[in-house]
């Protein structure tokens, strides 16, 4: 996700210098602690290998996305004398208290996936917002369904403790196509992993795609998964959350379910009623490439951001 996002921005006509960190280890600094991306705790970049790369490239913006990764606060504080620090969360709010919380205030505009911890951001003196969720069709887009991936509902993820029973009742009422790791344990036999071409042909192979709305930690966000498997070519079902109506409008361009006994109601009618799946599954698409692309969403953000540090100027 963290590369479609720095891919939009270039496509909305940036000149951006791609810093990988999983390439860049030994510009970590973890306190000591095994770097987990920010799951324990804040992951700092080494301002002594960094710098020849801001001094060289000038940047006006500085984005660390994701990982719990920051400058420390004192060079954070220079960095802003002449470049925007934009700081991104996609782990929240299972890393809030560990990671994301302390290295908030170093940025001039923090944006987090999960709203609920936006109040407890603003009450530290945090100008923190919500990330806008979009998707990249350059990646993401229909293709032929293949024969192997046909299936009524597809399920792509990990086997995690709210995921575990729904996925057997589904399994007990249609023909499942599960993907992703640790359901053996469960008697859930996984497919494996999907990637590329054969995720894309799997979308499009399947009647339905469930995307399950909680974290590893149990808590209810929106995911990105959505715009991607919309976008991708795929009818989706999630869980109804505040969240995703900002988006979409359940049951016109997204199934919507509250929990199991209804997922599985929805999809037995759209399976009976395969025009309507069809026009819900267009609707979703064409609402995602009409608004939710990172190369539509970027200027907002940058706009937003510019005027924030007008006004603190």
């Amino acid at each position: 996700m963290v590369r479609q996002m720095m891919l939009g921005l270039r496509s909305a006509g940036t000149e951006v210098y791609e810093f990988d960190t999983d390439l860049n280890r030994e510009a970590l600094d973890c306190d000591g602690r095994e770097y987990d991306r920010g799951t324990s705790g804040p992951v700092w970049l080494r301002w002594e290998k960094v710098r020849p790369i801001v001094d060289g490239f000038r940047p006006e913006l500085i984005v660390c996305n994701a990982g719990g990764l920051s400058f420390r606060p004192e060079i954070a504080r220079t960095l802003r004398e002449s470049s925007a620090l934009l700081g991104i969360a996609l782990s929240d709010p299972d890393v809030f208290q560990a990671s994301t919380s302390r290295i908030a205030e170093n940025f001039d505009l923090f944006l987090t996936n999960a709203a609920s911890t936006i109040p407890d951001y603003r009450a530290r003196g945090v100008a923190a917002d919500l990330l806008p969720l979009a998707t990249n069709d350059e990646f993401f887009y229909p293709v032929p369904p293949r024969k192997e991936y046909e299936c009524e509902v597809l399920v792509i993820g990990r086997a995690s403790p709210d995921r575990i029973e729904p996925v057997r009742q589904l399994h007990q009422h249609f023909r499942v196509h599960l993907y992703g790791e640790g359901w053996e344990p469960h008697g859930l036999p996984s497919r494996g992993l999907l990637f590329g071409e054969e995720l894309l042909a799997a979308l499009n192979s399947a009647a339905v795609s469930v995307i399950f709305s909680r974290t590893p930690a149990g808590h209810a966000i929106g995911k990105v998964a959505i715009f991607d498997f919309i976008a991708g070519g795929a009818l989706v079902a999630s869980h109804y959350l505040s969240e995703i109506e900002r988006y979409f409008e359940y049951d016109r361009e997204i199934i919507g379910f509250a929990d199991t006994e209804e997922l599985i109601s929805k999809i037995e009618f759209y399976l009976s009623n395969p025009d309507q799946a069809a026009a819900v599954r267009d609707a979703g698409r064409r609402r995602v490439l009409s608004k939710y692309l990172w190369r539509k969403v970027w200027p907002v953000i940058t706009d937003r951001l510019q005027e924030m540090r007008a006004v603190r100027c």
